[in-house]
């Protein structure tokens, strides 16, 4: 029986996401850094044609980073609460 729960759990995990509000944290803090690595990127690029100074895409960065934080903070702040009210396994 554990094995038919465990594969359950993973096309949960699969179809519909994480369920636990520690691992959906944990995700939600991968796909913030990976948006962030995206957007490096393509402002790499640019500032490469253009010859923009390192410092000016750090400083562009720094926008980035708040602006995503504060796009996905009310979710974050779910996740937090969850973690609280959920009992120790």
């Amino acid at each position: 029986m554990e094995t038919a729960r465990t594969l359950l759990d993973d096309l949960t995990k699969y179809f519909v996401g994480p369920t636990d509000p520690r691992e959906r944290l944990d995700v939600l803090d991968r796909d913030r850094l990976g948006a962030e690595a995206e957007i490096r990127a393509v402002l790499d690029k640019l500032a490469a044609k253009y010859a923009v100074a390192d410092d000016d895409v750090d400083d562009a960065m720094v926008s980035v980073g708040l602006a995503i934080g504060d796009m996905t903070y009310e979710r974050e702040i779910e996740y937090l609460e969850e973690i609280d009210v959920t009992p120790p396994v």
